[in-house]
This record gives C-alpha cells, sequence and structure tokens, in this order.
C-alpha cells in the first residue's frame, strides 16, 4: 500500500474517531440531566476509576500500550464531566 493510500485510511479513522467522542459527549450532556434530576455529584471518582481500569485491560488485550489509552480516557472523562458541568450552567465550554 501507497503511503498516500495509509495516510488516507488513518484520516478517515482519525474522523470516525472524533464522531465517536461527539457522541460520547452527547450522552455526557444526557448524563447531566440524570445526575441532576437525582442529585448525584458531577464527579465520580470510584467511576473514573473504573473507566480507566477499563480502558487499560481493553488496551493489554488489543496490544497497544496501556498507559497511553489510559491517559487518553482521562482526557475524555475530563471532557465528559466539563460537559455536564456546562449542561448544569456551571462550565466555560460554548
Amino acid at each position: 500500500m501507497a503511503l498516500d493510500a495509509v495516510r488516507k485510511k488513518i484520516d478517515e479513522i482519525d474522523g470516525r474517531i472524533i464522531r465517536l467522542i461527539a457522541e460520547r459527549q452527547a450522552l455526557a450532556a444526557d448524563m447531566a440531566r440524570l445526575k441532576f434530576r437525582e442529585g448525584i455529584p458531577i464527579r465520580d471518582p470510584g467511576q473514573r476509576e473504573n473507566v480507566l481500569e477499563r480502558a487499560f485491560d481493553r488496551a493489554v488485550e488489543a496490544k497497544v500500550d496501556p498507559v497511553s489509552v489510559q491517559k487518553i480516557f482521562g482526557i475524555l472523562v475530563e471532557m465528559s464531566e466539563e460537559r455536564q458541568q456546562e449542561c448544569m450552567g456551571d462550565g466555560n465550554l460554548p
């Protein structure tokens, strides 16, 4: 496969990743509404730890650097918390 073809495939994957992040962010907004209704705080350290552990384990299974994947998921959790804060009127997102 030529270099340009590989780059094109990577670009397509990048697009899918961004669409999945957008989908995850939309679910974070739904989560904010549910948490607000039930009086649950946005930040849940136990759930954060569960997400990061699952990401680590899945990365190991997929033979991908688990430490790097865990960092990425840490960012995703932070983005989710920011979106939830925004939905509750406390965030600084547009």
